[in-house]
């Protein structure tokens, strides 16, 4: 099994971490990590020639517009939850969104052993992220911030999930996505920006939030022709443990043994419902 595979993982595994990481409001994430995807696609496209048509063009570009839409949601709940436990719930609804597209529009289960293998992956994949979001004891905060956490998690899949499947229903070519995903991405995120909350040095330490981005979407839209959009995208999904044992360790956030306990086997979990998702041919 090639390493490509799991760079989406990584790349998006690393990415929230490396964003909290700079204390930057959201836009400022925003801003710097598209900016990095603007100049990596730019790079892409040099290294690697594309020939593009209108409607190609049009649907990469709405694409992008849809990740700005999802990410700069996602990175306004970190502001009231935190990355250990925002990412289960994105990336679990996102899994689900993408799996119910790529079944009922992209037909790419065709029989009925794939329909039990996948169901019974999808629903280890999701016991599994709602043990590693498990919490003893639950934090003392505000309900309605995290409501309004949860209200724009939900938003965010909807667009991020637009994001990864628009493509794939023009049949867009995977080196044809990239420059014009990227425009789209660059140009939505200036919509959102305001003057004061702008920040240039903040900006620059989100060069590496695009960076561990681009590594993802590239390899993502790479790997996509291959494995088709439920199995790519599941692969993708290790990106929540990833996320979580890095919160951990490099954040600094805290867990009780109990909590610890459950949370690997919420990984157990999960790992073996990628595995079984990915082992559909």
């Amino acid at each position: 099994m090639s390493i490509l595979y799991f760079l989406p993982a990584i790349g998006w595994g690393f990415m929230p971490i490396v964003a909290s990481l700079t204390a930057a409001k959201p836009i400022n994430q925003l801003v710097g990590t598209t900016t990095m995807a603007l100049l990596v696609s730019l790079i892409f496209s040099v290294w690697q020639p594309a020939t593009y048509n209108e409607i190609g063009f049009v649907v990469a570009f709405f694409s992008g517009c849809f990740w700005s839409i999802g990410q700069y949601l996602q990175f306004q709940s970190f502001q009231w939850i935190q990355v250990s436990e925002a990412m289960p719930i994105s990336n679990g609804t996102q899994l689900i969104g993408t799996t119910v597209i790529a079944v009922f529009v992209f037909h790419e289960w065709t029989n009925m052993h794939m329909f039990v293998v996948g169901i019974l992956g999808l629903i280890s994949v999701i016991l599994g992220i709602y043990l590693i979001s498990y919490k003893d004891v639950r934090e003392v905060g505000s309900v309605a911030l995290k409501k309004r956490a949860l209200l724009y998690l939900g938003m965010s899949s909807i667009a991020l999930t637009i994001y990864v499947t628009l493509p794939q229903a023009f049949q867009v070519d995977g080196s044809s996505i990239f420059l014009p995903q990227a425009l789209g991405m660059w140009c939505s995120s200036i919509v959102f920006v305001k003057k004061k909350d702008l920040c240039w040095i903040k900006i620059c330490k989100n060069f590496m939030t695009g960076l561990c981005w681009s590594v993802a979407n590239i390899s993502l839209f790479l790997v996509m022709p291959i494995l088709g959009v439920a199995k790519s995208f599941t692969f993708s999904q290790f990106a929540v443990l990833i996320s979580l044992y890095a919160s951990l360790f490099i954040l600094k956030i805290q867990k009780k043994p109990r909590e610890i306990f459950i949370i690997f086997l919420g990984s157990i979990c999960m790992t073996i419902g990628i595995l079984l998702i990915g082992s559909i041919k």
